[in-house]
C-alpha cells in the first residue's frame, strides 16, 4: 500500500515496518533479535547478544557531545501475538500484513506489535541518523517482557555507563511518565479427575468479543470469555446435570480472553439449549455498549461415550470460574481516572 509510505516520521516507520516483517511473538525473538545485530554489524556499532537473545547496541556520541552523559533507549522486541479466528497468518513464521485507515497504522486480522516495535524502530532510527547529535546512546532491546520480563532478569548490565533511561513503552505520545506499573502472574491450578459417561456431547462457545491488552484496555469493562464461561457452566449445571470434556481460552496472561470453548455432555439436550440461548440474551444486553459482539452458542455433535470430569471436579471448576475475580479492583485516590489495581483471567486450560 502506498500510503506506508508516508507514513511520518520515514526513518521510524521504515523500521517498524522492517520489524512488522518478522515473526517476534514472546519465545519466538531469534529472528528480530539477529535482525538487530546485523543492523549493528553493518554500521560497525559495538553490540552484545545474549543466550535468551537480549540485544544492546551502542553508538559513541557526536562531535561535541562526548563529555555529556550517556543515556538508554530500551524497549521489549517480542509482541502479543493474537488474531481474529477469520486470520489465515501463522505468526510464529509470518510477518504482519499492514494497513492505513486515516490516521491509525493495523495490522490486518491480527495484533499490530506497537507494543513494542515502535520503540525498537525510534532507537534504530536514532542511532541509523547521520544528522541527529547526541550523547553515547546505549540502546538495550530486551525479549519476553509481555510474559513476565524474563529477557530484562536475564540481561547483563555490565556493558552499561548510563543512569539514565528512556523506557519507550507507554501509550501516550508527548508525555514522559516517571514511575513503574508492576504485575504478578498467578498460576491456579484445581485437582480434577474423570470418569466415563455417555450421552449428547455439546460443545459451547463464548466468542465475538474485542479483548484487548489487560492493563490498556482494562477499564474498558469488556468481557471476558474465560469469566462468562463460568456463567454459561453454572447456568446450564442449575437446569440439567453436565460433565466437562474439554475447556479452554485464551493465549496470554495480560490479554483479556476474547474466546473461550467447552465440550460437555449434557442428561438433557433440551435444557441445556435453553440455558444457553437465554444466558446468551442476558450477556448481550449487558456488553451491548461495551462489548456489543459477544455472543453464546450451542451445538450438538451427538451422543459420545467419553471420560469426562465427575461430578465433584465439574463443581469445582464452575465454582472457581463464578469466584475468580476480574476487572477493576481499585482505583487512584491520588490521580482521577488511573486503574491501580485490576486482574485478568487471561488463560484457561484443562489438561490431564
Amino acid at each position: 500500500m502506498s500510503e506506508l509510505n508516508n507514513l511520518q516520521p520515514k526513518e521510524v516507520f521504515d523500521f517498524f515496518k522492517q520489524i512488522c516483517a518478522i515473526p517476534h511473538g514472546s519465545r519466538n525473538t531469534k529472528q528480530i533479535s539477529d535482525y538487530l545485530v546485523k543492523f549493528a554489524e553493518d554500521r560497525n556499532l559495538e553490540h552484545y547478544q545474549d543466550d535468551v537473545n537480549n540485544v544492546i547496541v551502542i553508538k559513541e556520541a557526536t562531535k561535541g557531545y562526548e563529555k555529556s552523559a550517556p543515556i538508554i533507549i530500551q524497549g521489549h522486541m517480542d509482541m502479543v501475538c493474537d488474531k481474529t479466528p477469520e486470520s489465515d497468518i501463522d505468526m510464529t513464521k509470518e510477518g504482519l500484513r499492514l494497513g492505513v485507515d486515516g490516521d491509525w497504522l493495523y495490522a490486518e486480522g491480527t495484533t499490530l506489535g506497537g507494543d513494542d516495535g515502535i520503540a525498537v524502530a525510534m532507537a534504530l532510527a536514532a542511532m541509523d541518523s547521520s544528522e541527529l547529535q547526541h550523547p553515547r546512546l546505549e540502546c538495550i532491546f530486551t525479549v519476553d517482557e509481555e510474559i513476565g520480563m524474563l529477557g530484562a532478569e536475564a540481561l547483563d548490565m555490565s556493558h552499561i555507563t548510563a543512569e539514565k533511561m528512556l523506557n519507550i513503552d507507554s501509550e501516550d505520545e508527548g508525555i514522559f511518565t516517571v514511575s513503574c506499573a508492576g504485575g504478578v502472574t498467578a498460576k491456579a491450578i484445581v485437582p480434577v479427575k474423570r470418569a466415563e459417561v455417555s450421552g449428547k456431547l455439546y460443545k459451547l462457545t463464548v466468542g465475538g468479543l474485542l479483548g484487548g491488552h489487560s492493563g490498556q484496555e482494562i477499564d474498558k469493562e469488556r468481557g471476558n470469555s474465560n469469566i462468562i464461561m463460568g456463567r454459561v457452566l453454572y447456568n446450564i449445571a442449575k437446569k440439567t446435570d453436565i460433565k466437562i470434556l474439554s475447556l479452554g481460552g485464551g493465549v496470554a496472561d495480560n490479554a483479556i480472553c476474547k474466546k473461550t470453548e467447552a465440550e460437555v455432555i449434557a442428561a438433557d439436550g433440551k435444557k441445556l439449549e435453553d440455558a444457553v440461548n437465554e444466558l446468551d440474551r442476558v450477556i448481550k444486553h449487558e456488553f451491548k455498549t461495551a462489548d456489543p459482539g459477544v455472543a453464546i452458542t450451542s451445538s450438538c455433535e451427538g451422543d459420545k461415550t467419553v471420560k469426562a470430569l465427575d461430578a465433584d471436579s465439574v463443581y469445582k471448576v464452575i465454582t472457581y470460574l463464578m469466584n475468580s475475580p476480574y476487572g477493576i479492583q481499585h482505583m487512584s485516590m491520588d490521580i482521577e481516572g488511573l486503574v491501580e489495581t485490576s486482574l485478568n483471567l487471561g488463560a484457561l486450560a484443562l489438561t490431564d
